[in-house]
């Protein structure tokens, strides 16, 4: 025991400090008197001592154990704050902080050192200031807990949405402070936006089945009454001369009838319920068929690319559908390029699955033949994108388009089991994805299809 008196000792009531070099010196004068073996009293005095001496070791003991299990309970406590799965900042009532976690760090890219003496603000996207200065002042005005939902930055990386959960600690002798817990809420808005937008489109799809009901009954109607004018002007025809006044005016109830009739076909094919004859054949080979025509309807002025897709599956379809797809496509994108400009043609297949379902409720898993029509126009709005297949819907001016040619494309395409993505940002252009079911090769009985088959692998 040479290095006790190096330690101070504390009595069994812990509040008065005993030096235990003192209690030594005390020990060797005893000792000297002990040398006298009749004195007993300095012998008892000095087994007390000795006693007390064991006694105070024993309680350093237990202190040097209170003190590690404080000190190793603090360490755990550090690490839990340190590693939360939230990040912990407290800021000043200046919004200056002066302490955070290491999640907090991490969260906004940054040394943990390096947050301090920083303003939380400078977090902040400059978008939502406001927002977030209005938070600390009506959480330091009323001190009832205040959470927002702001964007925050991050150097080297992207913006991402954070949730604050900011409360008041007023303790005694010290200015207000802020803690705040910080969470990453990027994913929950992103799931969020998703929601919203599988919602919109959910409504728009049973909005457009309304007005493809509507359609066929206007378009049904509509054909019966066209039956009896024109039944009436071929036998007032019959008897009318060609020099007769009212023969010219006879020819043109005609006529207007049969644009009328023209106009009955297409609601029929955006309401899907025209007779159509389908038949197998290879995608590629019918687009390229219309190329020369497409590029004599777009202009000199469009420049018309060609990318068809390798070993191409074959689609079973009416043929001449694919020609209205094209050429309506084909107008659509010349009328969103203001002068000179390109339109693409491509074509290939794509296999979907859940994910792509759950990002695009419209389209579902499965093997399909994709025919894109692209151009870099002006694009297409956010709002006109909801209406974007309504029958009779146009953004141009009055005579320039009757508002039916994406209505059709939209019919035909859900008349075959295929589906429609249009993917489109203003001043950038726009994509229309027209996806068409895979024809089984292991169903088909026809010799055409068979035929198809065999072409394809042979390119």
């Amino acid at each position: 025991m040479t290095n006790t008196a190096k330690f101070r000792a504390v009595d069994s009531s812990c509040k008065q400090i005993i030096p235990v070099g003192k209690m030594y010196k005390e020990e060797a004068v005893l000792s000297e008197h002990l040398a006298d073996p009749s004195n007993e009293q300095l012998q008892q005095r000095f087994r007390e001592i000795r006693l007390h001496q064991i006694g105070l070791e024993m309680q350093n003991e237990e202190l040097r154990l209170v003190r590690a299990k404080l000190e190793s309970s603090r360490m755990r406590l550090m690490d839990l704050y340190d590693n939360a799965p939230v990040g912990y900042v407290t800021e000043s009532e200046a919004g200056i902080i002066f302490e955070a976690n290491a999640t907090a760090a991490n969260m906004l890219n940054v040394t943990k050192k390096s947050l301090f003496d920083s303003p939380l603000s400078y977090f902040i996207l400059p978008e939502d200031q406001d927002t977030y200065h209005l938070h600390r002042k009506q959480l330091f005005d009323t001190h009832a807990p205040q959470v927002i939902e702001v964007r925050m930055l991050r150097p080297g990386s992207s913006p991402f949405w954070a949730r604050l959960q900011a409360t008041i600690v007023c303790e005694v002798r010290t200015l207000p402070t802020c803690r705040i817990i910080l969470s990453d809420i990027t994913a929950c808005k992103l799931a969020e936006q998703r929601r919203e937008k599988q919602k919109d489109q959910l409504a728009q799809m049973q909005k457009m089945e309304s007005i493809e009901r509507l359609a066929v009954g206007v378009a049904s109607k509509f054909n019966n009454m066209l039956g009896i004018i024109l039944g009436n002007t071929e036998m007032a025809l019959d008897h009318a001369a060609p020099g007769e006044p009212f023969f010219y005016n006879l020819q043109e109830i005609g006529k207007a009838v049969d644009r009328s009739a023209q106009l009955t076909w297409q609601l029929l094919s955006f309401a899907r319920m025209q007779i159509t004859a389908t038949e197998c054949f290879d995608l590629n080979k019918a687009v390229e068929e219309q190329l020369s025509h497409l590029r004599h309807l777009l202009g000199k002025a469009i420049d018309l690319e060609w990318i068809p897709g390798a070993g191409l599956w074959p689609v079973t379809m009416d043929i001449t559908q694919i020609e209205q797809i094209l050429i309506n496509l084909g107008i659509n994108a010349r009328d969103a390029i203001k002068e000179a400009g390109q339109i693409t043609i491509e074509t290939g297949n794509k296999t979907l699955d859940h994910e792509d379902h759950a990002l695009h409720p419209n389209l579902f898993p499965g093997e399909y033949v994709m025919l894109i029509v692209r151009d870099n126009g002006c694009g297409i709005a956010h709002d006109v994108m909801n209406r974007l297949f309504e029958p009779f819907f146009t953004t141009k001016t009055i005579g320039q388009s009757s508002g039916i040619g994406l209505a059709i494309v939209h019919g035909i395409v859900k008349q075959n089991d295929g589906f429609i993505n249009v993917i489109s940002k203003q001043g950038q252009g726009t994509s229309f994805e027209v996806y068409l079911p895979r024809l089984p090769i292991i169903n088909i009985s026809d010799e055409r299809c068979e035929r198809a088959e065999q072409s394809i692998g042979a390119k």
